[in-house]
């Protein structure tokens, strides 16, 4: 074998060497990687507004602005945002409360027969809220609780987030979003229609009548007056 033979093999022998060494180096380091921290978990969850739904019926959700919950433009599509607008009574701005198994609500438009959901599960303040097809996910799971003044607020299963209007605004087309609780007036909402009463108002049972009055059927029926005892005989 020439010198120049030698040398050759030589270098492939160290290329070989150094490469093997390096693969072994990045394998470890690849083992040393820190796993991902754990998301953190919910806030405890507060107690339940004491409140009687009738699901049957729709309800509008106003903020203290007087303004009504509904998706952009009223619009039918996934990931249209939610907002505020001037109240109108149309089907988009009415929400059907659907019981969830331990205690949650999925808030579905009766216009489009779709979930108010927090985007991507997200977790932090100022999170997008919007419009998607119903599919049981936690981030479509809500707690309807006690807002405080006669009015209730809406906290994210997933997050413990508060429904907000963002930055408080008031103009239509204000977007809503979730954060903290902080008892303000744009995490308030006074629900509209006949869905929703304070339990024990207007009756025993505490259901919504034909006009929200409560009771057990909204009104308690008149007694029928009994008949007049027949005159005696002269």
């Amino acid at each position: 074998m020439t010198q120049i033979e030698k040398w050759s093999s030589c270098s492939l022998m160290t290329m070989l060497a150094i490469a093997l060494a390096t693969g072994c180096v990045q394998q470890d380091e690849k083992k040393e990687e820190p796993a991902p921290a754990p998301a953190p978990a919910p806030p405890p969850e507060p107690a339940r507004a004491s409140l009687t739904v009738d699901i049957k019926a729709p309800v509008t959700i106003a903020t203290a602005s007087g303004k009504c919950l509904q998706f952009a433009s009223g619009s039918k599509a996934d990931l249209a945002r939610a907002e505020i607008a001037t109240c109108n009574g149309t089907p988009g701005q009415q929400f059907k409360l659907s019981p969830v198994a331990g205690g949650y609500y999925a808030l579905v438009s009766a216009g489009t027969e779709k979930c108010l959901d927090v985007s991507a599960f997200a977790m932090g303040d100022g999170a997008l809220v919007q419009q998607y097809t119903c599919n049981a996910g936690l981030n479509q799971n809500w707690i309807v609780a006690d807002g405080g003044a006669g009015t209730v607020r809406f906290v994210a299963r997933h997050s413990g987030k508060t429904l907000d209007v963002t930055g408080g605004g008031t103009a239509d087309g204000t977007a809503v979003s979730q954060a903290d609780w902080k008892s303000a007036p744009n995490q308030q909402f006074k629900l509209k229609g006949t869905p929703l009463v304070v339990a024990g108002e207007g009756g025993k049972s505490g259901k919504a009548g034909a006009d929200g009055a409560g009771g057990s059927t909204g009104h308690k029926k008149p007694r029928k007056p009994k008949a007049a005892a027949p005159a005696a005989a002269p």
